[in-house]
């Protein structure tokens, strides 16, 4: 295996999390706040378990469990295999390490915790995901908005949406893995990772028996 300078991988990790920098549910998450602002998002954004609606094929809802319990960072929301475009889709909410994500140490602890939700998803679903072609992995971050109608309402931030062909996610899971390795999936062009400029919601159904969200009586 080649070795990557560390320059380069502080490069690399701070372009993954290039997206978290713009999503304020995040900058909470990973200490970049200051002072009394922190403590009202953190306060606002105290996690509880809330029902969700919708069904799902039980090896999705076992794939899902099963990354969930190895990973401790990560919550399924969604998790769906599409027959038509042959596409495995996966959105999880996600709680990046503690750190001051303005260090280099504390950038490359985010990316490698990064590519680690991804070898753990690809991983845990490479049986459900037999009959499609793509890995799609979307990492989303929780947050508030406020309504006319209804005060505040919960939305999940998309950070960033990740997508692989499946037979080279086994190739990858099969070599060694690291954060360099992981580097050179996307500087080859196998795996696309894509960031949003502009703010992106969650849109989708989930499925997944539970999933959590800010409580909204956590502020009072």
């Amino acid at each position: 295996m080649r070795r990557v300078p560390l320059l380069t991988l502080a490069l690399f990790a701070a372009f993954l999390i290039a997206g978290c920098s713009r999503m304020e549910g995040l900058r909470v998450l990973t200490g970049d706040t200051t002072g009394g602002q922190a403590d009202a998002t953190v306060q606002s954004l105290e996690l509880v378990m809330a029902d969700k609606t919708g069904a799902s094929d039980p090896a999705l809802t076992a794939a899902a469990d099963r990354i969930e319990q190895a990973s401790g960072a990560v919550d399924i929301i969604e998790i769906r295999k599409d027959a038509e475009s042959r596409v495995f889709q996966v959105n999880l909410l996600w709680s990046p390490p503690n750190v001051d994500a303005n260090s280099q140490e504390g950038q490359i602890a985010i990316a490698d915790g990064i590519r680690r939700i991804m070898e753990l998803t690809w991983q845990g679903t490479m049986t459900a995901s037999r009959d499609t072609d793509v890995l799609q992995v979307r990492l989303l971050v929780p947050n508030t908005i406020n309504t006319l109608n209804n005060g505040a309402s919960y939305v999940g931030l998309v950070v960033a949406t990740a997508q692989i062909d499946r037979a080279d996610a086994a190739v990858y899971l099969a070599g060694q893995r690291s954060l360099a390795t992981f580097y050179d999936l996307i500087v080859t062009g196998s795996l696309d990772y894509v960031s949003p400029r502009d703010v992106v919601l969650y849109e989708g159904q989930p499925n997944h028996p539970m999933f959590m969200l800010p409580d909204p009586n956590a502020a009072q």
